[in-house]
């Protein structure tokens, strides 16, 4: 549905020229005119009521013959009312119906393009309400090009134009730009989702470079489904050029950071510096990477709060990686004992309060280390290991923390007052 079909001119159409000379003379009868209204309007009348039972009867729960009910019952459950009455002759046989009929023959072929495209491409709501409407202004552009060599403001109506910086807008490519663009969009989001669709069931593909090749590739198909969208209006895509030129030095230099986030977002994506599920310290900011796009990444602090970072901070800063070569994270829990402390109980006593944690690896081992001595007494720090820093770091030392004061008081450790 690039654009509506433009109907030939009635001086080159004998046969057309004479349906509608025809079903002019009917419109300068009151009475015939009047009867072929109320005959319209029963069918019309018709067709509506009973599509809208259908549609009750049918529900939500059959998606594809609903679709076809409520883009084809109407037309023709209107056309079959139609030739019902035309049965009956007299009035009802008139050629005003019978150019009626015909043009209502046309919105049928038009709504069954458009049915067809939904039911393949499975537009959003919004774009499936648009490309409804837009079967409509197609039948009614084609409508006007049928009278429009008998109707002077309807001449200039079909034929006008106009000059937008440069750019020359005509009313019939703004229509065919219209029709087209909803097809061409609906087209381009069922590309941009399959492209994706694809890319995430690879199992070569690292997420990182899924999620940096599907919006890659978004982009071109976006971009081309905007040149066809152009095109489709009959707009020059040179003059065009001049212009979406100068736009894009103005918002080039209003949008430096934006860009350069989202071009620093594909060099993280492409390096994987840093990943999904990565614990990453970034100036102040420390948590683990839940989600990346082209322009962020969101960190989940060890607060339980959300920081969205820019992207162009990850690459213009330094970012720690605590998960890049294993997800083995080393913590440490110290305590200042008193000068005279049986050190070698002390030490056995911590080392066996962080073996049974769960958490703790046994690979590499913890260890216990004396790393201060003063005249308050000596520092001893218990090295250890965990592989699952997401779950919390605190909670683990904490833990670590209860069961050595509780074997220092059993065995009689003491520990120096601060």
């Amino acid at each position: 549905m690039s654009a509506a079909p433009k109907p030939p001119p009635l001086d080159r159409d004998p046969e057309l020229a004479e349906v509608v000379s025809d079903a002019m003379d009917v419109v300068s009868n009151p009475t015939d005119l009047l009867i072929t209204l109320l005959a319209l309007t029963l069918a019309a009348a018709v067709g509506v009521l009973v599509t809208r039972a259908l549609k009750q009867r049918i529900g939500h729960q059959r998606p594809v013959l609903l679709t076809v009910v409520e883009y084809l019952c109407t037309p023709v459950l209107t056309l079959l009312t139609l030739g019902v009455l035309s049965l009956f002759g007299g009035s009802f046989g008139n050629p005003l119906i019978g150019l009626a009929a015909t043009l209502l023959l046309l919105f049928l072929v038009i709504r069954f393009f458009g049915m067809t495209v939904e039911l393949l491409f499975r537009p959003t709501l919004p774009l499936k309400i648009m490309l409804r409407a837009v079967t409509v202004v197609a039948w009614l552009a084609l409508v006007v090009g049928v009278f429009v060599d008998r109707s002077q403001p309807l001449a200039k109506l079909y034929g006008a134009s106009f000059k937008f910086g440069g750019i020359n807008v005509s009313s019939q490519g703004l229509v065919a730009g219209l029709i087209g663009g909803v097809v061409i969009a609906i087209v381009a989001l069922w590309g941009d989702k399959t492209v994706t669709k694809l890319l995430r069931r690879s199992r070569t593909l690292q997420p990182n470079y899924i999620l940096a090749l599907s919006r890659i590739f978004s982009v071109a198909i976006w971009i081309a489904a905007t040149l066809a969208i152009f095109a489709a209006s009959d707009i020059n895509i040179t003059a065009l050029a001049a212009f979406g030129g100068a736009l894009g030095i103005g918002l080039g230099l209003g949008l430096q950071k934006l860009a350069a986030s989202y071009i620093s977002g594909l060099i993280v994506l492409f390096e994987q510096s840093v990943r999904v599920g990565d614990n990453i310290v970034s100036n102040s900011v420390s948590g683990r990477v839940t989600r990346m796009t082209v322009r962020y990444t969101m960190i989940r602090t060890r607060d339980g709060v959300e920081a969205i970072v820019p992207n162009d901070l990850l690459t213009n800063n330094v970012i720690v990686n605590q998960s890049w070569s294993d997800r083995n994270l080393r913590l440490v829990c110290g305590v200042l004992v008193k000068g005279d402390t049986d050190l070698e109980l002390a030490r056995t006593l911590f080392v066996e309060a962080m073996n049974a944690q769960p958490r703790v690896l046994q690979e590499p081992s913890p260890h216990m280390y004396i790393t201060g001595v003063n005249d308050k007494g000596i520092q001893l720090d218990g090295h250890f290991w965990i592989s699952d820093p997401e779950n919390g770091q605190n909670n683990v030392a904490s833990d670590i923390y209860d069961a050595v004061l509780g074997a220092f008081r059993k065995n009689g450790v003491q520990l120096v007052a601060s």
